[in-house]
C-alpha cells in the first residue's frame, strides 16, 4: 500500500474549500456555514490527519468532486443522481469526512437578497474587497 500525495491532499483541501466558497453559500447563510465550520465537516479544520492510502484519497476526491457535478448540475431532482448522492456521502463518511447534509438540502437555492459581503463567497472581482 502507498500513503496519500501531498498532491492529493492539496487536492481535497482545494476541494474542501471550494464546498465551503462556492456550493454552501447558494444553500445555506452564512451563521450556518460558521457552524458548519466549527463542526469540522469535511474536515476544514484539518483536525483529522489523512493518513489514508492513496486509494482512499482517490476515493475521497472522487466522491467530492461528484457531489460537486449533481449539486451544481441541478440534477439531484432525479432519483438516479439522488442515489448516487447517496453513495457518495457514504464513502464520505465510511472515509472520516463528515457530510451529514441530505441532497433536498441541495435542491432549492437560497434567495441572496442584499447579502453581498459574505466572508465565505468569493468576489467575482478580485479588485472588490
Amino acid at each position: 500500500m502507498y500513503a496519500s500525495t501531498t498532491e492529493q491532499e492539496l487536492k481535497i483541501k482545494n476541494l474542501v474549500e471550494y464546498f465551503y466558497s462556492s456550493v454552501f453559500p447558494v444553500y445555506f447563510s452564512e451563521e450556518e456555514i460558521s457552524k458548519f465550520e466549527k463542526m469540522n465537516f469535511l474536515n476544514i479544520l484539518g483536525k483529522n490527519e489523512l493518513t489514508g492510502t492513496l486509494k482512499e484519497s482517490y476515493q475521497i476526491i472522487s466522491s467530492l468532486e461528484t457531489l460537486i457535478f449533481l449539486i451544481e448540475s441541478n440534477g439531484l431532482e432525479k432519483s438516479k443522481y439522488q442515489e448516487m448522492y447517496e453513495r457518495n456521502v457514504q464513502i464520505l463518511e465510511e472515509l472520516g469526512f463528515s457530510f451529514p447534509f441530505s441532497y433536498e438540502q441541495f435542491l432549492q437555492k437560497r434567495d441572496f437578497g442584499l447579502e453581498t459581503d459574505s466572508v465565505y463567497i468569493k468576489p467575482s472581482n478580485q479588485f472588490i474587497m
